[in-house]
């Protein structure tokens, strides 16, 4: 009898399971209405690992924090909807075009200035609004009123960096670094060399092809520079290393998973720039961080941080504004307001940059590994002193 019962209980679950999925997946909240968020990541290739998967995992967790919340009267959550963007121009279109017209979603994120910029001409075109992470806020400008970036944008990291650096090392005049190709890597060199020309700096910089795994060869043509500073990632630093290289070492994406055979040791002193989830700055961060590590079992990286941060935001943006579905009034709110979030507040500005602004200003912190996963915050400027060092270093650009 208690067999039977077991077998008859299996057919009803999985007829249940069959009937939730036809109809959609799981019931919604009575009196809870769901806006879909579109987000575009690299979910296969080389940049899934280190940057697709730790940034899902990053809006889902806060999604799952941020639960139901209300605007004008109404009871909302959000319903994450995720395409594979590849990070490529292609990728951005075909998602895009998927989270349009199969979707219907209500916002739209692209990791990757290539896929953004490709999704932008879309998005605009029907009048929705999109957020790209890691391109350039000289990419667009008044004739893309719908497009924002919140996150990623490598001249709000550069700028402090180059400011402190300049004050605490004045014995480094020439800069070598690397970067990857396509918009991600443009835009990493752009912030970098304008903020050499603004200090009087010189600088030799080398551009990755994808794929690159030989570092080898980059390593012994930069030290024929004899830089004083090297910007990179951890692999170009370890060939160094092998080299005797014993400048300084910056880097703007850090995360522990990458270290392969290098030791501890040589890290030490390595400085790190661009906000990442490292140095008790945001005790709120590292509390989420614990629960991240605990759902997910990975790393919680500086990508997995920016996507949390950004839907913490949209969420305060619609609440202040009071809507969720008139465009106007939210980017008027955007571009007045200031909105609280795990890193701090933030704000939209940085007109002076490319004639609309939409460029999310927040603290930029500049950390320094002081041991094994020990680091410090060495400075950290507050989104006022970004700002006002971003327009002055670039407004020429």
């Amino acid at each position: 009898m208690k067999r039977w019962f077991s077998l008859a209980a299996v057919v009803v679950l999985c007829l249940a399971l069959v009937i939730g999925i036809a109809c959609g997946g799981e019931e919604e909240e009575e009196g809870v209405k769901k806006l879909k968020f579109g987000i575009g990541l690299p979910l296969t290739g080389a940049y899934a690992a280190f940057a697709g998967l730790p940034a899902k995992y990053g809006f889902e967790l806060a999604n799952d924090k941020i639960g139901e919340f209300t605007v004008d009267g109404e009871r909302y959550r959000w319903e994450l909807v995720f395409e594979d963007n590849l990070m490529s121009i292609e990728g951005g279109r075909a998602s895009a075009m998927k989270f349009i017209h199969e979707h219907h979603v209500d916002f739209m994120y692209q990791s990757g200035g290539d896929a953004g910029m490709a999704a932008a001409m879309i998005t605009e075109e029907v009048g929705m609004m999109l957020d790209i992470a890691g391109g350039s806020p000289f990419d667009y400008g008044p004739d893309k009123p719908h497009t924002f970036q919140t996150m990623v944008s490598w001249h709000l990291g550069a700028a402090p960096f180059f400011d402190w650096l300049t004050e605490e090392h004045p014995e480094v005049e020439l800069v070598a670094m690397t970067y990857v190709e396509g918009r991600i890597g443009d835009a990493i060199r752009d912030a970098v060399d304008g903020c050499c020309d603004y200090f009087g700096l010189e600088l030799r910089a080398e551009e990755l092809p994808w794929g690159t795994t030989e570092y080898l060869y980059l390593a012994n043509r930069i030290m024929s520079y004899h830089p004083d500073l090297v910007i990179g990632i951890l692999p170009l630093f370890e060939a160094l290393w092998v080299m005797d290289y014993e400048g300084l070492c910056v880097t703007y994406h850090w995360t522990e998973g990458t270290w392969v055979k290098a030791s501890w040791d040589d890290a030490i002193g390595m400085l790190i720039y661009m906000p990442h989830p490292i140095g008790d700055l945001w005790p709120e961060v590292a509390a989420l961080a614990v629960e991240y590590d605990k759902a997910y079992g990975f790393e919680f990286t500086a990508a997995s941080l920016e996507t949390l941060t950004l839907l913490f935001v949209y969420t305060q943006v619609l609440k202040q504004a009071g809507t969720v579905d008139d465009i106007d009034k939210i980017i008027e709110t955007m571009e007045t307001g200031t909105f609280a979030s795990p890193v701090g507040p933030v704000h939209y500005g940085c007109e002076v940059l490319n004639g609309i602004g939409h460029v999310a200003i927040r603290t930029s912190p500049i950390y320094e590994i002081v041991g094994e996963s020990e680091y410090r915050v060495v400075e950290s400027y507050n989104p006022e002193e970004v700002e006002a060092l971003v327009n002055e270093i670039y407004a020429e650009r």
